[in-house]
C-alpha cells in the first residue's frame, strides 16, 4: 500500500480525516498558538471553521485571547478512568512463556504505554499499538504508540488488514521533507514488513531514495523487506469509541470532544470576555490638563501630552474643555475616576454552564473533573452513583481495550519466537481485568461479606478474594490457611 511518488500527502482518501486530526490536535495541545495557526491558516477554505471565535479575532486582539485547555483534561480523565490503576494481567508466571510475558510488561513500561495510548485515543479518535524488534536496544519485542496522524489503516470485514506507518525523519530550510514509510501486510500466513524512504515536500510524497542518503536512516540497519512467519500484523488498532458519528459505518473511531468543539470555542470566548472586563475595569483617573504643569524639553519647547491609550496607565490627561464650559463653570470635574463594572456573576455562570455541557456531551460526570463536590467526602456506592455516566463511558471503552491488549501480548510472543530473540515456547493467552478507579468503601464491603457469611453463601477463600482483589493466588491461599487453622478447620482450602 505504498504511496505513488507523485501523489499528494496526505492522500485524497485520507485528507478528510487528517484535517480532523489537525483540528483535534490543536484543541488537545492546550496551546493558543496551535489553535490560531489552525483556524487562520490550515482551515482557510473551511467555512464552518471560519465562523469560530478563534478565526474571527483581529490580529491586534489575538494576544488577549484566553484559552481553557479543557480538551486535554477530558482526554487525560478518560485515560485515568481506564488505566490510572494498573490492569491485572492473569497468566501462569511460572513457565517460560509467563516469564517472557512478565519481562514484556516490565521492560516496556506497559502500564505507562496503556495510559499514553488511552489519552491519545480519547483526544484523536484512536491509536495504534505497534511491536518492533530491535535487538540492539532490547532483547524483547518493543511496543510503541502511534497517533492516527502517523498511519494509514486499511480495514477488511471490520479488521485491520494492512497499515502504512510513517514519520518525518528530516526537513530542510528549502522545504524538502524526508519521510520513512513502513508498510505491514499479510501474505499467506505470514507478516511482511517493508520500508521505503521518500524525498518530497510538505504536500507531496516524492521519490524513493536509498536509506544511506541521509544520516538519520543510514545506520538504522533497515531491511527493505522483512518476512515474519506469524499470524497478525504485529500491531493492533484501538478505536476510542464507535460508531463514528461523522461517517456512520466507518471503522475508525471518534474522539471524545468532536461534537463539543463549538462549545469549547464558546468557552474560550466567554473567558476572554471575562478577562477583558477585568482589564476595562481597572480604575483610572482623568485629570484636566490645567491642573498639570507642562514639562519643558531640552530645546525649550513644550512636551506634548501623549494621546496613545494604555489600559495599564493609572492616569490620563483630559481634553482641555474650558471653552465648553458655560459661564466659566461646567459639569466636568477637574479630576474624575473612571471604572467600568466587571460582570463576574454573568461570566461565571456562563462558563460554569459551558463546562457542565461540554463534560456531559463528552460522556462524563462533572464529579470526575472536580465539579459539584464541595463539602463532600464520598466513596463506594454513593460515589459510584454520582460518577455513573463516567463509569458507563469507561466500561464502553474497556471493551475495545481488553481484546486489543490480549492480542498485542499474544503477537509479542509470536514475534519474540519468530525473530529469534527467545527460544521456542508454548504461547500463553493473557486475561485482562481493568481496575475500577473508585476506591471501595471498606465498611460497605465488610457488611456485604458479613451478610453472605451469615447466609452460609460464601467460603473463606471467596471472602479473602473479595476483600483483597489485588493479592496473588499464593497469598490468598496462605491467608485462608491461617484463618482455617485459627478456626480449627482442617482439610482442603475452600
Amino acid at each position: 500500500m505504498f504511496l505513488e511518488p507523485t501523489s499528494k500527502f496526505p492522500p485524497q482518501d485520507y485528507s478528510y480525516w487528517f484535517n480532523k486530526y489537525d483540528e483535534w490536535e490543536s484543541w488537545y495541545s492546550g496551546d493558543p498558538a496551535n489553535l490560531l495557526k489552525y483556524y487562520t491558516q490550515t482551515a482557510l477554505g473551511n467555512e464552518t471553521a471560519q465562523e469560530k471565535f478563534w478565526a474571527r479575532m483581529e490580529q491586534e486582539d489575538r494576544a488577549s485571547i484566553v484559552h481553557v485547555p479543557l480538551a486535554g483534561d477530558i482526554a487525560a480523565t478518560s485515560s485515568n478512568l481506564l488505566f490510572a490503576e494498573s490492569p491485572r494481567f492473569k497468566y501462569d508466571e511460572k513457565n517460560k512463556s509467563g516469564k517472557r510475558i512478565k519481562s514484556f510488561i516490565d521492560v516496556n513500561g506497559f502500564d505507562n504505554i496503556l495510559l499514553e495510548g488511552a489519552e491519545l485515543a480519547a483526544a484523536l479518535s484512536g491509536c495504534l499499538l505497534k511491536i518492533d524488534i530491535e535487538p540492539s536496544l532490547e532483547k524483547i519485542p518493543l511496543v510503541s504508540v502511534l497517533t492516527p496522524s502517523q498511519f494509514f489503516p486499511m480495514f477488511w470485514r471490520g479488521r485491520l488488514w494492512e497499515v502504512l506507518c510513517f514519520r518525518v525523519v528530516k526537513t530542510t530550510e528549502s522545504g524538502v521533507v524526508y519521510r520513512l514509510f513502513e508498510n505491514r501486510r499479510r501474505e499467506g500466513t505470514g507478516l511482511i514488513i517493508e520500508y521505503q524512504l521518500h524525498k518530497g515536500t510538505g504536500d507531496r510524497v516524492g521519490k524513493v531514495i536509498d536509506f544511506s542518503e541521509i544520516a538519520e536512516t543510514e545506520n538504522l540497519n533497515l531491511e527493505p523487506v522483512r518476512h515474519n512467519n506469524i499470524d497478525g500484523l504485529g500491531c493492533v488498532y484501538i478505536p476510542n469509541m464507535r460508531p463514528n458519528k461523522l461517517i456512520p459505518g466507518a471503522y475508525v473511531g471518534i474522539n471524545d470532544y468532536n461534537s463539543s468543539i463549538t462549545m469549547l470555542d464558546s468557552l474560550d470566548f466567554a473567558w476572554t470576555s471575562w478577562i477583558r472586563d477585568i482589564e476595562l475595569g481597572l480604575a483610572q483617573l482623568l485629570i484636566d490638563e490645567e491642573l498639570l504643569d507642562k514639562a519643558k524639553n531640552k530645546t525649550g519647547g513644550t512636551v506634548q501630552f501623549l494621546n496613545k491609550f494604555n489600559k495599564f496607565r493609572k492616569a490620563f490627561v483630559k481634553l482641555d474643555l474650558s471653552s465648553w464650559r458655560m459661564g466659566g463653570e461646567g459639569s466636568i470635574k477637574p479630576i474624575e475616576q473612571v471604572q467600568f463594572d466587571i460582570r463576574v456573576d454573568e461570566h461565571a455562570k456562563t462558563c460554569e454552564q459551558l463546562f457542565y455541557q461540554i463534560i456531559n456531551q463528552c460522556g462524563y460526570s462533572p464529579q470526575s473533573f472536580g465539579l459539584g463536590i464541595e463539602g463532600r467526602a464520598e466513596s463506594g456506592t454513593a460515589l459510584r452513583l454520582r460518577e455513573n455516566k463516567s463509569q458507563l463511558t469507561r466500561n464502553k471503552k474497556s471493551r475495545y481495550w481488553i481484546p486489543a491488549i490480549r492480542q498485542i501480548l499474544l503477537q509479542m510472543q509470536r514475534l519474540d519466537k519468530a525473530s529469534g530473540l527467545s527460544q521456542m515456547y508454548e504461547e500463553q493467552d493473557v486475561s485482562i481485568e481493568i481496575e475500577d478507579s473508585i476506591m471501595p468503601d471498606t465498611k460497605e464491603l465488610s457488611e456485604t461479606i458479613r451478610n453472605l457469611d451469615q447466609a452460609k453463601a460464601i467460603s473463606n477463600y471467596a471472602k479473602c478474594k473479595m476483600l483483597h482483589p489485588d493479592w496473588k493466588e499464593e497469598d490468598i491461599e496462605n491467608e485462608v490457611d491461617k484463618i482455617n487453622k485459627e478456626s480449627g478447620i482442617t482439610g482442603e482450602i475452600i
